[in-house]
């Protein structure tokens, strides 16, 4: 079929049923005639008409139906005039037209109501995205300035009370004003934390290179004395993007609490559907009882929301998080990654 030909089909189905349903009933009229009438041929032909009436069923529901009756009845009058009278045969046919037509053209509009409601509901649910999502850049903005102008003041304050410090001269005092400024920290370090994380959730799950974060926590490392192992296969995770703050706040937690690492490593393993992610360090280790506490929320000596947060973001996308290491031979979390959130490359990617 040349490109002409091909262009003025698809011009004629798609923007002119009408007329092409026209042509096809015609021709279905001609067969009619020809076969049936002049030839005289005893053939179960009316078969051909089902394929016009599945097309004006597509195209026009339940009104198909006036398509099946008029090809019914031109098949009664044709036999009528063919055997000069009227064949039970022939009026079982038709009926058989009709009742096709009625269900093709049922199950048709169907169809199209469950399409136009799903793409209504899909509509309705991207305006609802659409809204959250200006919310909470609204909020996040609100936010910043917020966190912002609280960071201004408590800078302040801790000038002030240093000052404070220096002119007094009573222990007594001197020690209620240095847990003043303990406290006057904490909040601080706890305000600077949020900045981190006020994103979770609100951006979709993207595909990570574990290679490309380690070597990026790597790079701002600035520690000689810790080596981080990267694993040897190119391994991307389907997490949310906040996915390279948990892995760096899994350093920071080795080096802080960790008291004397040196390595870090990060490996893997296949089980029968699932890859669990292995973070692996050569510190003190997280004693037994506590292994369950850490990721509690405000369980901690730093902000005490670190592992609490860790543990939120790997739940949203369907990732899980545990510690299973020894006490004293360093710690050992498990990530635990479904099938269809992890690809593995055993060759560089290009």
């Amino acid at each position: 079929m040349s490109g002409e030909t091909r262009s003025y089909c698809q011009y004629l189905i798609v923007h002119s049923k009408a007329l092409a349903l026209i042509i096809f009933i015609l021709l279905a009229i001609v067969l009619e005639y020809v076969v049936h009438y002049v030839l005289q041929i005893s053939i179960v032909y009316t078969h051909l008409f089902y394929p016009i009436i599945i097309i004006a069923a597509i195209w026009y529901q339940k009104k198909a139906l006036w398509v099946a009756l008029f090809f019914g009845s031109l098949h009664i009058l044709v036999t009528y005039l063919g055997e000069g009278s009227i064949s039970p045969d022939s009026v079982f046919r038709a009926i058989m037209l009709c009742v096709s037509a009625f269900l093709v053209g049922w199950v048709v509009q169907c169809m199209i109501l469950f399409r136009d409601e799903e793409i209504s509901q899909k509509h309705e649910l991207e305006k609802t995205q659409a809204s959250f999502q200006n919310a909470n850049k609204k909020l996040n903005i609100l936010s910043s300035i917020t966190r912002h102008d609280i960071l201004n003041q408590l800078t302040v304050l801790l000038g002030y009370h240093e000052i404070a410090e220096e002119m007094c001269t009573d222990p007594k005092f001197l020690e209620i004003m240095k847990k003043e400024r303990d406290a006057a920290e904490i909040i601080q370090k706890q305000i600077e934390f949020t900045r981190h994380y006020q994103d979770i959730g609100i951006k979709a799950p993207v595909w990570h290179d574990i290679n490309e974060v380690l070597q990026k926590i790597r790079t701002d490392l600035h520690n000689d004395s810790i080596a981080l192992h990267s694993p040897t296969a190119n391994l991307d995770l389907y997490a949310d993007p906040l996915f390279p703050l948990i892995c760096q706040n899994l350093v920071e937690n080795s080096i802080r609490h960790g008291e004397h690492v040196t390595n870090i490593q990060v490996t893997y393993k296949l089980t029968d559907k699932d890859l669990i992610l292995i973070y692996l360090d050569d510190g003190i280790g997280v004693p037994d009882n506590e292994k369950e506490r850490i990721f509690e929320r405000g369980y901690g000596k730093h902000t005490g929301m670190g592992l609490f947060l860790t543990q939120e973001i790997l739940a949203i996308t369907g990732l899980s998080i545990r510690e299973t290491g020894v006490y004293g031979k360093g710690v050992r979390f498990e990530i635990r990654i479904p099938d269809g959130s992890f690809r593995i490359f055993d060759s560089l990617k290009e």
